[in-house]
């Protein structure tokens, strides 16, 4: 007995069975006998108890910072035995998966992927008493796409205790855990969804204490540009499927000091029709190392008007909510195409027309997509005395290399052209104005207007020094042609 026995009780009450099989000599005429003992185990027994521990945060603090992330989750002897996971990340704190060969299948389920893959370490404390044994060398590792999530994770963690080492989960001395990793279409957040974790290995229960996993591979995990309070939430569950909500406070600083100077520019066609209507390109370039965009709001010049019979052709919040792509093709106004260094290719999509039920108007809805992820970006559109402005107030904090949109010319476009017939049609020689407000996650306010291009005009025609010369060597020999005079 005492703290270190070589067996421990069941932590839970009640009658538990010892059977024996003894073999006689005279075997096979006599069967053989299985002598069994029960034991009541009816003190300090555990019951429905799970109050697990949880722990999680960044070590670099710094707003839009790389550095490690760590969490650890751990169970007291009185508690249920450690079973699944979910973990949901504040926005902003992500992974650049853009740096980090994913591992394929089957290597991922099999706990045999490359360095290449590996993002992070883990370490684990299990078995009964006070010395429970520890295991520091396991690994963790980034996959593809998993149980239809866009990534995931491989957990590996070596079976060897001392001299002794077991098949493992993989029949190849390591237990695999798979993770689901999920990107929220809203804000962008990701949330980490376990397998069960194994409560016995071998017929020996593991009776796991403590599992802490350490992201630490360098340029992987970056902390938001936004120093709001928030938290890194989740459940935990037990092997008996006991539910327990987890919290743990997160919070950047420095916020202020991060530069934003986005840069916006527009383009739209010279030659415009009734029928095509109007185009315009909008780009909007963000440098690295700024804090990242909030929220963004554009006004359009009144040459630049919504057509109303394009916003009679809205899709319904209904049919757009269950599957945008059941959407009428008259609702699709134009594409959009976002590039980040988070991914290693740009996100892109169709920019929809969709009415919201008591809404004035329909609200810009792009959906963006790329690598498994799915992201939407609500513009919400009013139009007051043939002014259109869009405002979209929840970008995702995320670094934005380029945000591109086009919204194209033609039956459905959704811009007219409103000039004087003076104009005959043509954007060229007026003056596009577009006041626009950009907002970071910082708080950092610019507010411009924005001088809209227009392409296909012609060259207006410039004297420069060489013609200019070329004018007084004229006007000098027709002077001396007239003796002089001039």
């Amino acid at each position: 007995g005492g703290e270190r026995a070589t067996l421990a009780n069941p932590r839970t009450c009640g009658a538990v069975r010892t059977v024996g099989e003894l073999a006689p000599w005279s075997a096979p005429q006599t069967p053989d006998a299985r002598p069994f003992s029960e034991i009541q185990i009816d003190e300090g027994c555990f019951g429905a108890q799970f109050a697990p521990s949880f722990l999680a945060g960044v070590r670099n603090v710094q707003a839009g910072s790389y550095g490690p992330f760590t969490m650890s989750m751990g169970r007291g002897e009185a508690d249920q035995y450690l079973g699944r996971l979910e973990m949901r990340m504040p926005p902003g704190l992500l992974g650049r998966v853009s740096s980090v060969a994913r591992c394929p299948e089957p290597q991922a389920e099999e706990g045999t992927c490359g360095p290449e893959s590996r993002i992070g370490s883990a370490q684990v404390l299990l078995g009964p008493g006070t010395e429970p044994l520890a295991i520091d060398d396991g690994q963790v590792f980034l996959t593809g796409g998993y149980r239809g999530s866009p990534f995931g994770l491989s957990i590996v963690v070596p079976t060897v205790a001392g001299p002794y080492g077991l098949a493992g989960t993989n029949g190849k001395g390591a237990v695999v855990v798979r993770a689901r990793v999920d990107v929220d279409s809203a804000d962008a957040h990701v949330t980490i969804r376990s397998d069960p974790m194994p409560t016995t290995l071998d017929g020996i229960p593991l009776q796991l204490r403590l599992v802490t996993l350490d992201i630490d591979r360098p340029g992987f995990m970056f902390a938001p540009t936004n120093c709001a309070r928030r938290s890194i939430t989740g459940t935990l569950s037990s092997a008996e499927d006991a539910n327990a909500a987890v919290s743990s406070p997160f919070q950047v600083g420095n916020c202020a000091t991060l530069p934003f100077k986005p840069r916006l520019t527009a383009l739209t066609q010279g030659r415009t029709s009734k029928a095509t209507g109007a185009s315009l390109h909008v780009r909007l370039v963000s440098g690295a190392g700024q804090a990242n965009l909030a929220k963004v709001k554009v006004a359009l010049p009144m040459q630049l008007p919504t057509r109303l019979t394009t916003l009679q052709r809205a899709c319904t919040a209904r049919a757009f909510d269950a599957n945008p792509s059941t959407c009428p093709s008259t609702s699709v106004v134009g594409t959009a195409t976002v590039s980040t260094p988070v991914l290693a290719h740009p996100l892109a999509g169709p920019a929809y027309l969709v009415s919201h039920g008591g809404a004035a108007f329909p609200d810009v809805e792009i959906v963006l997509q790329g690598e498994g992820v799915t992201v939407l970006l609500d513009g919400n559109t009013v139009i007051r005395r043939g002014v259109s402005a869009s405002t979209f107030n929840a970008v995702p904090d995320v670094p934005v290399a380029t945000f591109d949109l086009v919204l194209p010319q033609g039956p459905h476009s959704m811009l007219g052209a409103n000039l004087p017939a003076r104009a005959r049609r043509s954007m060229c020689g007026q003056s596009l104005t577009m006041p626009s407000q950009i907002v970071g996650q910082n708080g950092a306010v610019l507010t411009q207007s924005t001088r809209i291009a227009v392409s296909g005009c012609p060259r207006r025609r410039r004297a420069g020094h060489a013609g200019r010369r070329r004018a007084v060597l004229r006007h000098h020999r027709r002077a001396t042609a007239r003796g002089g005079r001039g």
